[in-house]
């Protein structure tokens, strides 16, 4: 692949991480640019639509992480099999903002107040709950182990940047009550190239 890929993001996982996976998993050599917060306020006029992430490759930019994802996925076979499949990975990583969103009320990097976080995160646990129990419904029903179809694709990796931040945010216990998004978890872990990844991975809270 003669593409010469830059990721430009900031020095987090976020919605960068997905890239980075889908980047690791075809392995596609890449450049890893992590932008610190004191640096975003002179290159946010300079960016597609003044957000981060986006990427550049042959004198072009895309951003947007969804779409990245998507672009990506069809660089090394992380596109599902189908239009339907494909449809219900878009449906899914909608429910995955759905989740984030959800969340950031309690999200320690943007709420300081620990009194208030631990007063919202009853009501914000339960609601993110009830996401969490249809997409364990989801993975139970696919005997393939994966989220879409019968194959790894990109919406694997995202789900898993996505159980990431839950535990982030909630705590390990709540993915040991889903015994199919642990395992998920579990199983991309263990891909040789993401293992090797994570392992040298630059530890960010979130």
């Amino acid at each position: 692949m003669d593409k010469k890929y830059k990721l430009i993001y900031f020095n987090v996982k976020g919605k960068g991480e997905v890239i980075r996976l889908i980047f690791t998993y075809g392995k596609i050599p890449y450049e890893d640019v992590r932008i610190e917060s004191s640096q975003w306020p002179a290159l946010k006029p300079n960016t597609p639509f003044g957000q981060l992430p986006y990427i550049e490759f042959d004198g072009k930019t895309l951003a947007q992480s969804n779409a990245i994802a998507r672009y990506l996925a069809k660089q090394c076979d992380l596109t599902p099999t189908t239009d339907w499949e494909q449809a219900q990975a878009d449906e899914l990583s909608d429910v995955v903002q759905d989740i984030k969103t959800i969340a950031r009320p309690v999200n320690p990097v943007y709420e300081k107040d620990e009194a208030k976080r631990k007063s919202l995160l009853p009501d914000v646990l339960a609601a993110v709950t009830q996401l969490l129990d249809k997409v364990e419904a989801r993975l139970a029903a696919n005997t393939s182990g994966w989220l879409v179809g019968n194959k790894i694709s990109w919406i694997d990796l995202l789900f898993f940047t996505t159980t990431e931040y839950y535990v982030t945010v909630f705590g390990k216990e709540v993915l040991a009550k889903y015994e199919h998004q642990h395992k998920l978890y579990t199983r991309i872990k263990q891909i040789p190239q993401i293992a090797a990844y994570l392992e040298k991975r630059i530890d960010t809270v979130i």
